[in-house]
């Protein structure tokens, strides 16, 4: 709007040739003559100080809309009506001063504060009231009243009532009539009347007359039955109303002040202009206030109604995106799923239903990383302080088959929705091809065709990295991203090997898989490069601060490591986004062992795996170990089928060794069903052949199943 504004003021300022500024500064130079000598007419005070100045609204007016080239006009009026008026050039040429000085710095000051001349806000309202009018005319009062004084047409002890007169006047004329032609234009610039409206203004107009005129010349103290029809003008007309309204209020109060009518008559001369001077400015006020509040409520209606539009457009658009997304991320899925010959057609179903609620609920980054027995992870996301916008960097970790353990991270360069949704493509891609062949080679092909096959237009780093606790090797392949560190107190160093481009940047790329050994209890570190990369320095002196301040703080705890790390390279703003996992073996080996999982059935080998581990890591032989692990297994099974029913729940598994007997302990907090209710009852009598012995406690509270087994050889 104001953009709009700005450029119709413009081209109305510059006319396109000589002739037609003439003719504007003659046409405004005429209507201010003219105004003048119907404000003379009105006079009070000697003949030139009038209660009502037309011409200073005729002159603002023509600085707001023609611009301030028309100020010879205005000074050549106002001198060629002050001559016959005044007791010399001189006087007359200080009060034309004077009158053409005031409109016009009012002009300036309005459109330093933004004024908009088609008066739709509370803020332009309030801008003419006491900005334009009472504030700017001080300034043609002060001179007017003044040179009168000087030139000893009144005395000093009329200076103040002509002074108060001349302001008043001057000011009354900007509120009265300033509006007024500045809502002419609006005629034609906004939405036309209908003829209904037409009815109603002449309606309301001949109202105003009828009722300023029978205010004005009885003796009751009646002038206030006016502000109701204005307000009616300015609630159905706005300023286009108001204005006219107003225009014809002012006059007929001011002629019946002049003429000492109703409620003017028998009183002095400041009774007179302070009754006069509330009555145009609550005309004034009441009018154009109104007005332009009720235009400025119009027009937010009217924007909220637009942006409403635009919103359930954008939600059209937007949903049509996601549905189209959302269509192919199906049809790879079920592809991928076609090679699970173990999953039944109920289970593939409920797969791929679960996979495409995942892909929308971790468009952002995952809340929750899983409890691996065993297996210590943590991992951290920063975003940049320096943009609001989700980023391209992510992470994600991955319980695959056979206790293996999948990790990855990655990198979409870029901020934004294209980033953001490239990420959640690459993440769920991710997981399918190592579902499918966690192999670090099988999933970086994978990941390379699909990259190439969708539209992204950003650059792509990942590294991949295939944990297995069995062996304690770590198998990794790396396209363009920063290397992984390996956090250990004998040994702290990057990991080196396995290096490729980005994906999707050469057409074919084959890529290649390192080996290496994690012992438990040292660190796995993967991070993307925000938390390395400074404008001011090099990425490898970003790798040597890592490396530093990781070298010696293996033993701390996986959270406190992150923190650390994070609080050390990156104390302040962050200009890029940054994201780390940790991954670290526990060493089970010399304590008990304690888990505390979740009651389900795809918990059941991780649990198996880390009590396997622990018995290995003790010491027991693989014979007292195997049936050891059967026995955990077949107890932990039964608190998955027979403690919780169709709810969930946790249970805890705790094993030591004592006296050269390991003790097992398996608890929950659920209640089992009878064994005539739940069926089977093959499992204790399993659980029995496989250990010593075997106590069973089972209460409201819960059940306990303890196991021990001798495993040293008499």
């Amino acid at each position: 709007m104001g953009a709009s504004w700005t450029s119709r003021s413009l081209r109305l300022r510059l006319p396109a040739d000589l002739g037609r500024t003439g003719a504007a500064i003659v046409l405004v130079g005429a209507a201010y003559y003219l105004g003048a000598r119907l404000g003379l007419s009105l006079s009070l005070v000697e003949r030139n100080v009038t209660p009502l100045w037309p011409p200073s609204g005729i002159a603002l007016a023509a600085f707001l809309v023609l611009g301030r080239s028309m100020w010879p006009a205005v000074a050549l009026a106002a001198l060629a009506v002050n001559l016959p008026i005044s007791a010399g050039p001189v006087p007359a040429l200080f009060t034309a001063v004077g009158n053409t000085l005031a409109p016009l710095v009012a002009a300036i000051v309005l459109e330093r504060v933004g004024f908009r001349r088609q008066l739709d806000s509370r803020r332009d309202a309030l801008a003419i009231v006491f900005l334009g009018a009472l504030a700017s005319m001080t300034i043609s009062a002060t001179v007017g009243a003044t040179t009168l004084v000087a030139s000893k047409a009144i005395s000093i002890d009329q200076l103040a009532g002509a002074w108060a007169v001349w302001w008043t006047g001057d000011a009354m004329g900007v509120l009265a009539v300033a509006p007024f032609l500045l809502c002419i234009p609006l005629f034609w610039e906004l939405e036309p009347w209908p003829v209904a409206r037409w009815l109603e203004a002449a309606a309301i107009l001949v109202l105003t007359t009828a009722l300023a005129l029978w205010t004005a010349t009885t003796d009751l103290a009646l002038l206030f039955l006016v502000l109701p029809c204005l307000g009616w003008a300015s609630w159905r007309l706005h300023l286009r109303g108001a204005a006219p309204a107003a225009l014809i209020a002012s006059l007929i109060a001011t002629w019946s002040a002049t003429h000492e009518l109703g409620p003017f008559a028998g009183t002095s001369l400041l009774e007179k202009m302070l009754t006069l001077q509330a009555f145009n400015a609550t005309v004034a006020l009441t009018s154009f206030f109104l007005a332009a509040l009720v235009a400025e409520r119009v027009r937010f209606a009217r924007a909220l109604m637009s942006a409403a539009t635009n919103l359930e457009e954008r939600v059209k658009t937007r949903t049509a995106q996601l549905t189209a997304t959302n269509d192919r991320l199906r049809r790879e899925i079920h592809q991928r799923y076609e090679t699970e010959q173990q999953l039944t057609l109920e289970e593939a179903r409920t797969r791929r239903e679960h996979h495409i609620a995942e892909t929308l609920q971790r468009s952002l980054l995952p809340e929750r990383l899983p409890d691996i027995p065993g297996v210590a992870v943590a991992a951290r996301y920063v975003p940049a302080t320096a943009d609001l916008h989700l980023g391209g960097d992510w992470y994600d970790v991955i319980q695959l088959r056979g206790g293996l353990v999948g990790l990855v991270i990655g990198d979409v360069a870029g901020h934004g929705l294209q980033a953001a949704a490239a990420m959640a493509q690459l993440r769920m891609a991710v997981r399918a091809y190592a579902v499918h062949d966690p192999a670090p080679v099988a999933v970086m092909n994978g990941l390379h065709e699909l990259v190439r096959e969708l539209p992204m237009a950003e650059m792509v780093t990942l590294l991949y990295v295939l944990y297995d606790p069995d062996t304690g090797t770590i198998r990794f392949t790396n396209a363009g991203h920063p290397p992984a560190l390996v956090i250990d107190d004998e040994d702290t160093r990057y990991l080196e090997g396995g290096l490729a481009p980005p994906l999707g940047v050469l057409a074919q790329q084959d890529y290649a898989e390192k080996t290496q050994q994690l012992r438990p209890g040292a660190t796995l570190l993967l991070y993307t490069d925000g938390l390395v990369e400074e404008r001011t320095l090099s990425i490898q002196d970003g790798l040597d601060r890592l490396l530093a301040e990781a070298s010696g703080s293996g033993r701390a705890d996986l959270d406190a490591l992150c923190d650390r790390i994070l609080s050390t390279l990156r104390d302040g703003e962050v200009a890029d986004d940054i994201a780390l996992v940790a991954l670290r073996p526990l060493v089970l080996a010399g304590a008990p062992l304690f888990l505390d999982v979740r009651a389900d059935a795809r918990t059941l080998f991780q649990v198996r795996h880390a009590f396997g581990r622990w018995l290995r890591e003790s010491g027991v032989d693989g014979r007292h170990a195997g049936e050891l692990t059967i026995a955990c297994g077949e107890a932990c099974s039964n608190v998955v089928r027979h403690a919780y029913g169709a709810s969930s729940g946790d249970m805890q598994v705790e094993a030591r060794l004592v006296d050269g007997a390991v003790e097992l302990t398996v608890r929950d907090q659920g209640q089992w069903r009878s064994p005539a209710d739940r069926g089977g009852g093959l499992g204790l009598t399993l659980i029995r052949g496989l250990t010593d012995s075997v106590d069973v406690d089972s209460g409201p509270d819960g059940t306990t199943i303890l196991m021990r087994r001798n495993v040293v050889e008499p």
